[in-house]
């Protein structure tokens, strides 16, 4: 599998940190209480391994918002919650208490789908800002997810095919209450060059 270089690493782990950050400060005004989110590392994985990967997360009904994006990059990125983040974080939004994340309602819903479009749309804003590179988005979407191929639809990809995931690990905190998500990138294969190039041009900046 192609790599980037350590570099290319810390530079893109910081891009994501500022988009990361944009979308706590965006959180924290439109939803009025102090969330903190961190992104403590980045890692890729050949698309083909993630099953395996999903597999070590140990979780299933996992709810996720997702979002298409094309351009000068391809693919799609996703905001995933495990069970009992989902019923925290809901609980702690809505003052709704969810038994079951594959029924969950329409308020809940909401909450979710407008958190997963800030944080992602700040992270693929901040990084085609920063790159200087233009994507258009395709409307959030959101699905609980029980085999990790639901997570490819919709974003061109298949876990056959050749591709790879940048994998962001997002830690969220609501006042004392610990709540864990993932954010997944998707990238096809043939932007992988295209990637290495922009982060290069913006470290040279």
């Amino acid at each position: 599998m192609k790599e980037l270089s350590p570099l290319e690493i810390d530079a893109l782990t910081e891009i994501i940190n500022i988009g990361v950050g944009r979308a706590a400060n965006s959180l924290n005004d439109i939803i009025g209480t102090h969330i903190q989110l961190k992104v403590p590392r980045i890692e890729l994985y050949p698309l083909e391994k993630l099953n395996e990967l999903l597999g070590r997360l140990g979780h299933a009904n996992v709810t996720t918002v997702m979002q298409s994006f094309k351009g000068e990059f391809t693919g799609s990125a996703a905001l995933l919650f495990p069970p009992e983040s989902t019923r925290r974080l809901i609980s702690s939004l809505t003052g709704e208490s969810v038994h079951n994340v594959a029924a969950i309602a329409d308020e809940g819903r909401s909450a979710l789908m407008e958190i997963g479009n800030i944080v992602i749309n700040c992270i693929l804003g901040t990084m085609g800002n920063i790159l200087e590179c233009s994507m258009d988005f395709s409307l959030p979407q959101f699905r609980t997810i029980k085999n990790p191929v639901d997570l490819l639809a919709g974003s061109g990809l298949n876990e056959q095919g050749a591709g790879f995931i940048i994998l962001a690990e997002a830690n969220f905190y609501i006042k004392s209450l610990e709540v864990t998500g993932y954010i997944f990138i998707f990238f096809k294969i043939d932007t992988f060059e295209i990637l290495t190039r922009m982060i290069n041009r913006a470290v040279a900046r």
